[in-house]
């Protein structure tokens, strides 16, 4: 005599946990990506060892032609201060400013964007990309 069990297996698979772990997977993917400050389109950087975990509060590139960009909008160097004042007021008394420099520009364009960072007391970051 065979002895039935009582209890009938069911056997589907409930998704509802599933789908939830991947869309919380979404969700994590997504805001770790806008953390991470892309370089700009118009600059070559230089190559480095180190790497600074400091986060900017805006982003300044000098391409090779000497136009300097801000967010991807380009600015000339007269109308540089004036515009930094105005973009980092929100910020308090010392933002960052990551500088992305293109590595064949002349330092005397640096030492430019350098001096306006310290009259108006903001920390500068020199963008690189690591070595390869």
């Amino acid at each position: 005599m065979a002895i039935e069990s009582r209890n009938k297996r069911n056997i589907s698979f409930a998704m509802s946990g599933m789908t939830d772990i991947v869309f919380l997977l979404l969700i994590f993917f997504m805001l770790t990506t806008t953390l991470i400050v892309p370089a700009s389109k118009h600059v070559e950087l230089p190559e480095s060892n180190n790497q600074t975990q400091a986060s900017p509060v805006l982003v300044m590139s000098i391409a090779n032609d000497k136009t300097i960009y801000i967010e991807d909008q380009p600015y000339s160097m007269r109308e540089l201060e004036p515009v930094l004042q105005r973009m980092l007021e929100p910020y308090g008394d010392t933002p960052t400013i990551r500088l992305n420099a293109d590595r064949s520009l002349v330092m005397e364009e640096i030492f430019s964007v350098l001096n306006i960072a310290k009259r108006n007391r903001y920390r500068v970051i020199l963008g690189t990309k690591p070595v390869s």
